[in-house]
């Protein structure tokens, strides 16, 4: 049985902790901080029960962006938001939640990226 204050946690802790042969590291926090982002673009939770099937978030925004529906991933009760920053941030959050521990990016690097996602357009031309 799974206690509650681990099940709680399910979606957000890295599956190389599931098994519990590895310690806990910044590769960890950064991949619950990559859901934390899918959490919060989609407005669902990182693990959904339904009926018949397990929706597991990172897959199924990956699916998503695999057949070019980005905006279907949106939170359809998010009025407004820059639509232009919506692909980037989900390919970082994807990034960050990869099942391989050594291809997710630092918190440093995740930090430099939502900072050049944020930079309008022309300042980053200018930047190059």
């Amino acid at each position: 049985m799974i206690s509650n204050r681990f099940q709680s946690a399910l979606g957000y802790v890295a599956p190389e902790l599931a098994c519990q042969s590895l310690r806990v590291n910044e590769k960890c926090d950064v991949y619950g901080f990559g859901m934390l982002i899918l959490e919060i673009v989609t407005g669902r939770r990182p693990v959904e029960y339904g009926e018949d099937n397990v929706l597991i978030l990172n897959d199924h925004v990956r699916v998503l962006l695999e057949q070019g529906n980005v905006l279907e991933c949106v939170d359809p009760t998010m009025n407004t938001y820059p639509e232009e920053e919506v692909l980037p941030v989900l390919k970082l959050a994807l990034v960050c939640t990869s099942q391989i521990p050594s291809s997710r990016p630092s918190m440093a690097e995740v930090v430099q990226i939502l900072q050049v996602i944020k930079t309008p357009v022309p300042q980053r031309m200018a930047a190059y």
